[in-house]
């Protein structure tokens, strides 16, 4: 987490900034080719309802309005993340919004599908998130969450280096993210794809803001450093969770 002085004031620039502020498109593990394998696995029916949380730019909602004829919901709590997806998404029949993941503005059993690139562990609260992605989901609804996953507890100083990088509430095994799921009302919570290393994506898509801050060039070099380094502590799983 980098710290920029505006007004007197030490304001905490964080890692979901630098993503919006160079409208990094596919940033999550695996990035959008990870996406369009998965989807490319998965039979959506005509019509059904897709709430996809912590949007970004709308890359995957633009992709999905294209691959499936469905119901899209895409919401994410940072503006200017909001402000770029709803630029992209403008010709298309799109529902973009403001939303929190912790506080889902919808009524129990809304959508038929949900899904979470990269977006859990950077909640204040996993387990609260994922009460509420269930609670908005209908009975034998659906739920893809891509989430980064330590393959091993982590040590003291590497948890502190990854949560001040990040920012993230948890870092959490395998183990522990099926407890979680379980927990929060999934019935069965299978592995769509297990990935044991982390490598940095290549950026295929970015679409910059004006007068990007020096600070989050450096939080890209730090991300860069980290997703480089030998024996990386964490990797990649994609869940696959039902209700």
């Amino acid at each position: 987490m980098i710290h920029v002085k505006q007004g007197g004031k030490r304001v905490k620039k964080s890692y979901l900034d630098f993503l919006a502020a160079f409208g990094i498109g596919g940033a999550h593990p695996g990035g959008f080719s990870l996406t369009k394998e998965v989807f490319s696995g998965l039979d959506l029916p005509i019509g059904a309802s897709i709430l996809e949380v912590g949007c970004g730019t709308g890359q995957t909602a633009e992709y999905l309005a294209e691959a499936f004829t469905c119901n899209i919901t895409a919401i994410d709590n940072h503006s200017i993340m909001l402000e770029k997806a709803a630029e992209r998404l403008k010709y298309q029949n799109i529902d973009v919004k403001y939303g929190n993941a912790e506080q889902l503005d919808f009524s129990d059993q809304t959508f038929d599908f949900v899904l979470a690139e990269s977006v859990i562990s950077f909640t204040s609260s996993v387990d609260q998130t994922l009460s509420e992605m269930s609670r908005v989901l209908k009975k034998e609804g659906a739920m893809v969450a891509i989430e980064m996953t330590a393959d091993n507890p982590l040590s003291k100083k590497q948890e502190k280096e990854v949560k001040e990088l990040y920012g993230f509430s948890a870092i959490l095994t395998e183990e522990e993210w099926v407890g979680k799921f379980k927990r929060a009302g999934f019935d069965s919570v299978n592995l769509l794809k297990k990935n044991n290393t982390l490598t940095e994506e290549i950026l295929v898509e970015i679409h910059p803001s004006e007068n990007i801050r020096e600070e989050l060039y450096d939080i890209w070099d730090a991300h860069h450093a980290f997703m480089n380094q030998p024996d990386n502590p964490l990797s990649y799983r994609v869940f696959y969770c039902r209700k």
